[in-house]
């Protein structure tokens, strides 16, 4: 069976895109079962939103990138990175954690418009201008689509990633993290305007 692996799962309040980073708080023992298997064996586990029913079938490879701090009762800070999308098929057993044969998924329209392309650049621009003026535009990994490279470095809802892992279409995530970015920009300037009254009295100065 081509592009199939047998995989751990790990079912969190999380959504994880490829090329995002994100730390992890292991506790349980089969997690930290499975953060010792995967180091020993170089192999990635697969990160699922888990919600009240059970867990989402859609998911994103992770690799552990990263120990924090490790506490005397076996408890660790880590930190994981995504790296694919994947599909899960059918469970499987002999661990102490979940585990499933999964399969990769690829897009059916991998490249974005050049007018979508540009407009996410633009808005991703502005915003970091917004928030961190002072500091130097942040890395975009050329490697991913520029959908999840980007929206990988924002603070987003976990319903809209999760749409974003499940859309196959680079154009449409495109558009969610145009709305996205545009929707964060409103907000940044409404704070501006609210800390501009509130020096003024409430009163909007005039030039």
């Amino acid at each position: 069976m081509p592009d199939l692996d047998d995989l751990g799962l790990f079912p969190l309040g999380l959504v994880l895109l490829p090329g995002e980073r994100a730390p992890l708080h292991l506790f349980e023992p089969r997690y930290r079962a499975l953060l010792a298997d995967c180091v020993l064996e170089d192999r990635p586990f697969v990160i699922l939103q888990a919600h009240g029913d059970g867990a989402s079938k859609i998911g994103c490879t992770a690799r552990f990138t990263g120990l924090g701090r490790r506490f005397a009762d076996g408890r660790m800070n880590v930190t994981v990175t995504g790296e694919r999308v994947v599909r899960l098929l059918e469970e499987t057993s002999g661990r102490l954690y979940f585990t499933s044969w999964v399969e990769g998924v690829s897009d059916d329209r991998p490249n974005g418009s050049e007018e979508r392309i540009a407009e996410v650049h633009e808005l991703f621009q502005r915003l970091v201008a917004e928030i961190a003026p002072n500091s130097p535009p942040p890395f975009i990994r050329d490697d991913l689509p520029l959908s999840y490279a980007i929206a990988g470095m924002i603070e987003m809802p976990l319903e809209p990633k999760q749409d974003m892992l499940e859309c196959r279409d680079e154009d449409l995530r495109l558009a969610m993290v145009r709305d996205i970015l545009s929707a964060a920009l409103d907000g940044a300037d409404r704070e501006r305007i609210a800390a501009a009254r509130a020096r003024t009295n409430g009163k909007v100065a005039l030039p």
